[in-house]
């Protein structure tokens, strides 16, 4: 059974985000192998494959959507980016 280790908030503006390594890979050890991430507010793009998303490149994140990531492969390579008029918001949570 997977435990909760950590949880992130991260605003999605014009330049790419990634997740934090610090937080995903903690200094104490523990490392996700899972993570759960829910959009808020405006609409994004989104890569799992290390690419760089851009307002019009990437999978589409709406308000409300959530996207779960499997292994710490895609956690590492997951990058955001804002891609409408409002600044988006996402929550992430990681487990192990």
């Amino acid at each position: 059974m997977s435990k909760v280790i950590a949880h992130e908030e991260l605003m999605v503006d014009f330049a790419v985000v990634a997740l934090t390594p610090s937080v995903y890979n903690s200094p104490q050890g523990l490392s996700a192998s899972f993570a759960k991430i829910q959009a808020e507010d405006g609409p994004m793009r989104y890569c799992v494959d290390g690419q760089n998303p851009s307002p019009s490149f990437g999978d589409l994140l709406e308000d409300g959507d959530i996207v779960e990531l499997p292994s710490i492969y895609h956690i590492k390579n997951f990058k955001v980016i804002r891609s409408g008029s409002y600044l988006g918001k996402i929550t992430v949570t990681y487990e192990n």
